[in-house]
């Protein structure tokens, strides 16, 4: 969708549901806490639909884990002693924009999947 259709569209929406921004804010919110409780720290300034992508991206990497017997309480970003370096997710880098570190998130998923190492 070009931006000019993308902000149409939300206005036509936000119309028939004036409830929408707040609907918005919480599931933004719901995502962000959900990171946080990862470790992945999400900045005022990232966008809403890709917060929830990377949210998305997150739990195909758990599930990847938990496919090859990772326990995710132990193989956690900032774990001293998980099972396997490849079971945690990366950390994300100062700056790093929140697409930027979803595309590693999922590459890291695909090595677990493919069973290669990290």
């Amino acid at each position: 969708m070009t931006e000019r259709f993308e902000q149409e569209y939300e206005e036509q929406e936000r119309l028939l549901d004036p409830h929408r921004a707040e609907e918005q804010q919480r599931a933004r919110q719901e995502a962000v806490d959900r990171l946080a409780d990862r470790g992945i720290p999400v900045r005022r300034d990232d966008p809403d639909e890709e917060v929830g992508d990377l949210l998305d991206a997150v739990e195909r990497f758990e599930e990847a884990v938990e496919a090859r017997g990772g326990d995710l309480m132990v193989n956690r970003i900032g774990s001293s002693e998980p099972e396997n370096p490849a079971f945690v997710p990366p950390e994300r880098r100062t700056g790093e924009s929140v697409r930027a570190y979803r595309s590693r998130v999922e590459q890291a998923t695909e090595q677990l999947r493919h069973g290669s190492e990290i």
